[in-house]
């Protein structure tokens, strides 16, 4: 389940989306995006939907907030989305998780403003995913779960009455993710350190989402790697996890695509799928917050 072509005809929405916003509203879209932590992923991430926002005509700004020591940190984050808050031209607002241990993490998410959060983790957006009071078109949603389930509707996948296996419960990731595919009548399980017989659920699943983002290779512990002795066939298994080896810097990634595919009915790669649609919806969810602030202000 490549979504490249998927990708390409999101960007195309979205430029004309920023074309009409400026033709008729005066405004070129904002996108600012906020670096707490260093981890090398993220920072890829963002050198990526950096170069996104240029393609479509969303200007892109970068705050890269871990040149501050961490006893001064929590205090420039929180000055500086309070800031961004009130800015007319900034529309969107990305957090970049992970965050160091020294950030609170709740106190950020509850100063963003709900109308700017560009990746839909403030407690007003969750709470709004969670209650069932939300649009896929219009609302902002956690992009990595709102990319999957694009991608499901790609390929004309219906997950009504699927068993749905997720490794992984995040708030970034398995938790949102869990509620859009429950609300599409699929029977979902968030796994995670402390389920017992994992392997077996594994091998009844009909969908598997692979978002642990802990592999073997960097030896964490309760590490995660599925292969395809862990799968039944004709499963459908979405790859999201990833991090990226420091004494390597190769990506390494929560499923192993050449084993698992052989048993897969779809499968998406580790590459050029869940990835770009995320970035996708990133720049969609700063097309939505423009509009609804917009709206608002008419």
């Amino acid at each position: 389940m490549s979504a490249k072509e998927l990708f390409q005809q999101l960007l195309e929405e979205v430029r004309q989306d920023v074309k009409i916003l400026q033709e008729k509203k005066g405004i070129t879209p904002g996108l600012a995006a906020i670096l707490v932590g260093d981890d090398p992923v993220s920072q890829v991430y963002v050198s990526l939907k950096e170069k996104d926002c240029g393609k479509v005509g969303i200007k892109s700004t970068v705050y890269r907030m871990f040149d501050y020591p961490p006893e001064t940190r929590n205090k420039k984050v929180l000055d500086l989305i309070m800031k961004l808050n009130n800015d007319p031209e900034t529309h969107g607002i990305l957090i970049q998780l992970p965050f160091p241990n020294f950030v609170d993490k709740e106190k950020v998410f509850e100063t963003l403003s709900p109308q700017k959060d560009a990746d839909g983790l403030t407690p007003h957006n969750m709470g709004k995913l969670i209650l069932g009071e939300y649009s896929m078109e219009s609302g902002l949603i956690p992009c990595t779960p709102k990319g999957s389930m694009a991608i499901l509707d790609h390929f004309n996948i219906d997950v009504t009455g699927k068993d749905a296996i997720i490794v992984g419960r995040s708030a970034l990731v398995g938790e949102p993710l869990r509620k859009l595919l429950q609300d599409k009548n699929a029977t979902v399980t968030c796994t995670h350190r402390k389920t017992k017989n994992l392997l077996e659920r594994l091998r009844k699943a009909d969908i598997i989402v692979a978002a642990a983002g802990r592999p073997p290779e960097l030896y964490q512990e309760n590490a995660f790697r599925l292969s395809a002795d862990m799968v039944k066939e004709g499963v459908i298994v979405i790859s999201i996890g990833v991090r990226r080896d420091p004494s390597t810097g190769k990506l390494v990634f929560d499923i192993d695509f050449e084993d698992v595919k052989e048993k897969a009915g779809y499968i998406t790669p580790n590459t050029g799928s869940t990835g770009i649609m995320t970035r996708g919806m990133l720049l969609k969810n700063t097309i939505i917050a423009a509009k609804n602030i917009t709206s608002q202000k008419a």
